[in-house]
């Protein structure tokens, strides 16, 4: 695990309840948002392994934001991943 995925709380960006860690060098984010019907809070990562994969889960969470509140703060953590990784893609 690369550095700001090992460390989330101090590499990650928050956006409500989700947790978002981008890593450039390896063009990869992994973003922590509780578990559906979890009432304990415990966050669950999940890793996206391209800018195509932030992209698509992107359109799904955004479909589901006008309803759900995790949801719309899971789209605002890809976006703001997909624009990290696309700037990053744009330097090479």
């Amino acid at each position: 695990m690369s550095a700001p995925h090992a460390d989330p709380a101090t590499h990650g960006t928050c956006f409500g309840a989700v947790l978002v860690t981008v890593d450039l060098a390896a063009g990869d984010c992994v973003v922590h948002a509780p578990r559906p019907g979890s009432f304990t809070g415990d966050l669950h990562p999940k890793r996206f392994n391209s800018l195509d994969e932030v992209q698509g889960a992107y359109q799904v969470q955004i479909g589901l934001a006008a309803t759900d509140p995790i949801a719309r703060d899971f789209s605002r953590a890809l976006k703001f991943a997909g624009q990290q990784l696309r700037s990053r893609e744009g330097c090479e």
